[in-house]
């Protein structure tokens, strides 16, 4: 069985909600596809910052609604529209190391400017 992770970007809650009921659910709400979702909401982008314990500046939030998915044999074409590549991983990645492995290839396949340069002149 092969696993893709895959990261996604929605206007809103709404929009997410409905693209992963259109996966299928059943009659209870229970999904019938055999993906593993993770709704992370609106991540944080800039971080509050506190002095003493006082918060100064609240945290900002990213506009988009993010979703994370591990899709089982094989991507849904259809949210292609709403793929999105943070680097390397972003804020959640899931614990299967295949797939995660396989994100960040081809990340550094689609974007090479990216790939990190390692400085081995440290000592100098």
């Amino acid at each position: 069985m092969k696993y893709t992770f895959r990261k996604y970007e929605f206007p809103n809650a709404e929009a997410a909600n409905n693209a992963v009921a259109a996966l299928g659910i059943d009659e209870d709400g229970n999904p019938t596809h055999r993906h593993t979702i993770a709704m992370l909401g609106h991540i944080v982008t800039t971080a509050a910052t506190y002095d003493e314990g006082e918060e100064l500046t609240p945290a900002v939030l990213a506009d988009n609604y993010s979703v994370d998915v591990l899709w089982r044999d094989g991507v849904a074409s259809d949210w292609d529209a709403n793929l999105v590549w943070p680097d390397p991983v972003g804020v959640h990645s899931f614990g299967n190391s295949e797939a995660n492995a396989e994100y960040t290839a081809t990340l550094y396949t689609l974007f090479p400017d990216r790939v990190p340069v390692v400085d081995n002149d440290i000592n100098e």
